[in-house]
């Protein structure tokens, strides 16, 4: 192992010398060692750094022999025990090398001799080394001075240009100020005042930053004038604005006015009737709502925007130039100087403000003598109106283009105006509504163009209350005179009325008066009138109402359609009140008919009253129905709103005084009539026939009936007869009782008895001339009143023999007490009255003091005691006076009351 390692050793050894070999002193020149024999320090230097690297560096192969050896080593973990012999080896190699070196003479030799011819070298290389130094330094010496007198010349030659750079930078500035300052002057001349402006503050902040501290006298100059020329484009802008208002307060105000109210009223306002026409919508759609708002034709709109009408650059020039001089309250100042003259200006004639007045006829707060008022006409107000709309038009668009900044950011500025003009042209409006406007075209006239008017202030958002007042006002004058004009025409109609039943012969003329009628729908007129023309070849109808109650029908409608299209579209705002106006003259327009025809009821004729109390009851209907119209129709447009007129309870009252005033006409007749009537109460002979007065009663009951209360409803027919047969039997039992003498015979009673049954026989006489006279049994007789709530009572139709006979019965109970009264006198039985059960059967209607005064009348010629229940007889007979008064005939009073109406 030991042998091994020695070999290999002993083999790495001479590796390592021969690579020692290749870098030993024999590597380097003879010039690369000093005399010492070291390494020159020239091979530290950058030449030599080559060759340096070269001798202490291994080459390559030589290290790639070293390699398997330090592998092995590494391998048998001898590496340490591998250095180790290195340095041993390296020791025993080269100890004696230096040495050996020193001691060989060809060495010492070549050193000696290196020596001498390097000193020479050195010395050579000094000298030429001064020489050299000496003539750089003189070479640069003179460079310096050339350069040092050149740097002088190029700094004098630099100060020179700076100084022209400046003197040019300062005429320039100079010939910009002078520039400015002409221009600005130019710009004024072309009213270019903000330019102007701009260019004078451009000029005073040039002059401040550059020329401040200088001492150009004719710059100063042009600094001082600033302020003038600043006070020049101040006035100037004021002039500017008196003369924009010049031109634009000037007539053009009337032309935009108009213009605007000319595409509100000609064009805007037909075209929403027709869309609203043709698109079905509900009427209470009206102008200038919402809905047709937002479809109009915006072609129209811009034809009437304030832009075309007035130009406003100067403001706003005006504005920018005030708040760029900080003189803003200035402009507001003068603005509102010169505006409200013209305000007084534009509303001329009318003063703006009250002013104290020398005429001593001046009555304080009269108007009738104002120079506005002497002008006032249609034309007047049309052409002031258009001029005030062009003036709010052109002080809304004003203040809406300045930002309300020359109104000090008051944005009712316009409203406030508009207001207080308002308030004095309302006075005014007033006077001439009232005296001067009195023909129905100038109230529509005038109506349309305030209506307009308040349209358009409606769309600007200025307020028209006040306005719409008057409107209101026009309303109530254009009802006022179509209140005159129908209390003239009814005045006429009833005057003119013939109070007969109105006959119609055309079918056509039947049509119009039963729709004017509202009886349209009464379809048991239809069949009745139907049934009577059927099979004729002419048309003929009688219906139970007077001329006077279609024509009337017709005035009433005409006058709701008239102030209802008064109203139509441009009436727009308190709707709730229009329709209490409206309401109200309707009312009214029924209070006349009413009233007219309560003062005919003074009427002694009774075919009169009764044709009245007939037209009564249809203007009850009329009314009715123009009160379900009005409901539906009415301009609030509400489906819960219901009406009804307070006139149906007039007519209601004014169809019971008629038929008061009937009914005392009647008994009036009846009871002249039973003055003439000659009861013979001291009659010795009977007779078999009712006497000849009481068959002139009973016929005259029975024509009045048939003739004269024929066409009167049923109802009131009955309510007639059971009144007057009640009245006349009441007016002959009062006759029985107090008119007779004190003693009547037996036979005036029996005859007495043929007079009372003969008028009880009329009555079924008369109930079978109503039936036979009912239009549903006779197709030739006059059409039936229709049934209403107007009318009451039993429906005829229903059981007309059972009506009848239940009428005829209770009407003979009305002749009951007078019956029984004849009974009595017949019997002259006072047990008979005396005993209970026999009165309760036979006299139950007679009181005791009436049978005591009965049976007083009748006795015989001896006195009678009293019954036993006090009823005495009293026995006295009649004096030939009263004989002779009792009988005394008294047919020429009865020929005297038929000779009278």
């Amino acid at each position: 192992m030991e042998q091994d390692y020695n070999a290999l050793s002993q083999e790495f050894q001479k590796i390592l010398l021969t690579s020692s070999a290749a870098v030993g002193p024999n590597a380097l020149g003879k010039e690369e060692i000093d005399i010492n024999g070291d390494v020159s320090d020239k091979l530290l230097t950058s030449k030599y750094e080559d060759l340096y690297v070269e001798v202490t560096e291994l080459d390559s192969p030589d290290f790639d022999k070293w390699v398997p050896f330090i592998r092995n080593s590494i391998e048998k973990e001898q590496l340490n025990t591998v250095i180790e012999e290195l340095e041993t080896s390296i020791d025993d190699n080269f100890n004696h090398v230096e040495y050996e070196l020193l001691h060989d003479s060809q060495l010492n030799d070549n050193l000696e001799s290196s020596i001498t011819a390097i000193s020479g070298i050195q010395s050579t290389i000094q000298n030429e080394l001064l020489n050299e130094i000496t003539s750089f330094q003189d070479r640069l010496n003179e460079s310096t001075n050339k350069l040092i007198s050149k740097k002088q010349l190029y700094v004098n030659n630099k100060k020179t240009s700076l100084k022209l750079s400046e003197a040019r930078i300062i005429m320039t500035k100079v010939v910009r100020l002078l520039e400015l300052s002409s221009n600005c002057q130019n710009l004024i001349q072309e009213r270019s005042f903000f330019k102007a402006l701009q260019s004078l503050d451009t000029l005073e902040r040039m002059y401040l930053q550059e020329f401040k501290n200088t001492n150009f006298d004719f710059l100063k100059e042009f600094y001082n004038s600033v302020p003038l020329l600043k006070s020049v484009i101040e006035d100037e802008c004021i002039n500017l604005i008196k003369n924009s208002f010049n031109s634009n307060l000037g007539k053009n105000l009337i032309s935009a006015g108009k213009q605007v109210f000319d595409a509100y009223e000609k064009e805007l306002l037909p075209a929403w009737i027709e869309r609203k026409a043709s698109m079905k919508l509900y009427s209470n759609f009206n102008f200038n709502s919402p809905a047709e708002i937002s479809t109009r034709d915006q072609k129209v709109l811009e034809k009437i925007t304030s832009e075309r009408f007035f130009n406003l650059d100067e403001f706003h020039d005006a504005i920018m130039i005030f708040e760029k001089l900080n003189q803003l309250p200035y402009l507001i100042s003068e603005f509102e100087k010169e505006y409200e003259f013209r305000k007084t200006n534009i509303i001329h004639p009318l003063l703006w403000k009250k002013t104290t007045t020398t005429n001593a006829n001046y009555i304080p707060g009269d108007i009738s003598m104002d120079a506005f008022t002497s002008q006032m006409s249609l034309e007047f107000f049309s052409d002031y109106f258009a001029k005030i709309m062009g003036f709010l038009l052109y002080d809304i668009n004003l203040n809406n283009s300045t930002n309300f900044l020359l109104v000090n950011n008051n944005h009712n500025a316009t409203n406030s105006f508009w207001k207080g003009l308002m308030n004095r042209i309302c006075q005014y409006l007033k006077y001439f509504l009232n005296n001067t406007i009195t023909e129905e075209n100038d109230l529509i006239k005038l109506k349309d163009l305030l209506a307009i008017f308040i349209c358009i202030l409606d769309n600007y958002k200025l307020s028209m209350e006040p306005l719409y007042e008057i409107l209101v006002l026009i309303l109530e004058q254009y009802c006022t005179l179509k209140m005159n004009c129908f209390n003239q025409e009814f005045y006429d109609l009833l005057n003119d009325d013939d109070f007969m039943p109105l006959t119609v012969n055309s079918r056509q003329l039947y049509e119009k008066v039963i729709k004017v009628c509202w009886l349209t729908n009464d379809k048991q007129l239809h069949d009745t009138v139907l049934k009577n023309n059927e099979g004729s070849d002419e048309f003929s109808v009688v219906l139970p109402f007077s001329p006077l109650y279609p024509m009337t029908c017709t005035l009433i409608k005409k006058l709701y359609n008239d102030i209802t299209k008064f109203t139509y579209e441009l009436y727009r705002h308190d709707l709730a009140r229009l329709n209490k106006i409206i309401i109200g003259y309707m009312e009214s327009s029924n209070q006349i008919v009413n009233r007219l025809i309560r003062d005919k009821l003074d009427s002694t004729s009774r075919e009169e009253i009764s044709q009245i109390l007939i037209n009564l009851d249809y203007f009850i209907i009329g009314a009715k129905e123009m009160s379900s119209y009005m409901t539906k129709e009415n301009i609030l447009k509400n489906p819960d709103f219901e009406m009804r007129l307070y006139s149906i309870k007039n007519f209601t009252e004014s169809r019971k005084m008629a038929e008061t005033k009937l009914i005392q006409l009647i008994d009036s007749k009846i009871s002249d009539i039973l003055e003439t009537v000659n009861f013979e109460w001291n009659s010795t002979q009977i007779r078999q026939e009712p006497d000849i007065t009481i068959i002139d009663v009973g016929q005259f009951l029975e024509m009045m009936f048939a003739s004269t209360l024929v066409n009167l409803p049923y109802s009131v027919q009955t309510l007639l007869i059971f009144r007057e047969f009640d009245s006349l039997a009441r007016k002959v039992l009062e006759i029985l009782l107090n008119d007779t003498p004190n003693y009547i015979s037996p036979e005036s009673v029996h005859n007495f008895g043929i007079d009372i049954n003969y008028l009880q026989g009329i009555i079924p006489r008369i109930f079978a001339f109503l039936r036979e006279d009912n239009p549903g049994n006779n197709a030739s007789s006059t059409p039936i009143t229709p049934s209403t709530p107007t009318f009451s009572g039993p429906n005829i139709e229903s059981n007309p023999t059972t009506l009848f006979e239940n009428n005829i019965k209770s009407l003979e109970e009305t002749f009951t007490e007078l019956n029984q009264c004849i009974e009595l006198l017949k019997s002259q039985d006072a047990q008979a009255y005396a005993d209970p059960e026999s009165r309760m059967k036979k006299f139950s209607r007679i009181k005791n003091e009436e049978a005591k005064l009965l049976l007083s009348k009748v006795r015989t010629m001896t006195p009678t005691t009293p019954t036993e229940n006090g009823i005495f007889v009293r026995s006295r007979e009649s004096t030939p006076k009263e004989k002779d008064h009792s009988m005394e005939p008294n047919t020429n009073r009865l020929a005297s009351f038929f000779n009278r109406r």
